[in-house]
C-alpha cells in the first residue's frame, strides 16, 4: 500500500513538473510573448509591408519559429514569429539552430532548416501553381488539401516539379539533395531528369551541369540526418524532467 501511495505521489509530481517544464520550454514560454509581438506585428510591420506593393499577398502565416527568423519583403525586414502572416515574394531567412514552420492558407506546410534562405515567389491560390526558391539551407514540403500539384520548388542547381506529396530538399554532400517521403517529385536541370516515387526514396544534385542522380532508397542514418536539419527537437529541459521521470518510475518498481 505504500509503495502505491509512493507510486502515485511521484506520478503527480513528475506530471506537474512536466507541464512546468513545457511552459518554460522555448517554444511554449514564447509564445507568450509570440502573442504580444502579433498583436503589434498583424496593425503595424504588414501593414506597412503590404502597403509598399499592392500586389502583396498574404499567403499564410507563422506556425512555428526558435531562435533567429527574419521575413524581408520591399526592403524592410521583420523577425518572424508566430501567428504573424507571410506573403508572396517574402524572404525567409534562419540563423544558427534557428527552425521556422509556416503554414499557407490551403494548408500546405513548409518547415525551414537552420542557415536557411527561402523565397515564397508564388503561391497561387486560384489554380494548383506556384513557385518557391531554396537557396540555402534546407526545408520540408508537405501539401494540403489541394494537393499543390504544379507548385515548383528552385534550388541553385535544380527545380523539384511535385504533384501533391511531402518531400525534403536541402544541401547535402556539397551539392543539393531531394528525399521523397509520400506522392511523386520530378528533379530536373538542363543535363537529366529523374521521378522520386517510393518512399524514403532520393536523389543527389552535386552541380547544375550534372543530372540528378539515380534515385535510391535512403538508408535510416542519412534519412535520419536530413529530417533532422528540419524538424524541432526537444528542449534540455523537458529531456532532463524526462530523465528523472524514467528513474524515478525505475526507482518505484
Amino acid at each position: 500500500m505504500k509503495q502505491h501511495l509512493m507510486t502515485r505521489f511521484f506520478a503527480s509530481l513528475v506530471g506537474l513538473l512536466l507541464l512546468i517544464g513545457a511552459a518554460m520550454s522555448t517554444d511554449a514560454a514564447g509564445a507568450i510573448l509570440d502573442h504580444a509581438v502579433s498583436e503589434l506585428g498583424e496593425s503595424s510591420t504588414p501593414t506597412r509591408l503590404a502597403s509598399i506593393n499592392p500586389d502583396n499577398m498574404r499567403i499564410g502565416g507563422v506556425d512555428r519559429t526558435r531562435a533567429s527568423v527574419e521575413g524581408a519583403l520591399g526592403g524592410l525586414r521583420r523577425d518572424l514569429q508566430r501567428h504573424l502572416p507571410v506573403f508572396q515574394n517574402e524572404e525567409v531567412t534562419t540563423g544558427s539552430r534557428a527552425r521556422a514552420v509556416l503554414r499557407s492558407r490551403d494548408g500546405s506546410v513548409l518547415a525551414i532548416g537552420a542557415d536557411a534562405e527561402v523565397v515564397l515567389d508564388e503561391f497561387v491560390y486560384g489554380n494548383s501553381g506556384g513557385v518557391i526558391t531554396l537557396l540555402k539551407g534546407a526545408m520540408r514540403f508537405t501539401s494540403g488539401k489541394m494537393g499543390r500539384p504544379g507548385l515548383k520548388i528552385r534550388m541553385p542547381n535544380a527545380t523539384i516539379g511535385i504533384r501533391g506529396t511531402d518531400f525534403w530538399a536541402g544541401e547535402m554532400d556539397g551539392g543539393f539533395a531531394v528525399l521523397l517521403m509520400h506522392g511523386i517529385v520530378d528533379v530536373s536541370n538542363e543535363a537529366g531528369r529523374v521521378t522520386l516515387s517510393r518512399p524514403s526514396e532520393g536523389t543527389l544534385i552535386s552541380a547544375a551541369g550534372r543530372a540528378p542522380s539515380t534515385p535510391e532508397i535512403w538508408n535510416g542514418g542519412r534519412q535520419e540526418k536530413a529530417l533532422a536539419a528540419v524538424s524541432f527537437t526537444k528542449g534540455p529541459l523537458c529531456t532532463m524532467l524526462q530523465k528523472v521521470a524514467r528513474d524515478m518510475f525505475r526507482s518505484c518498481i
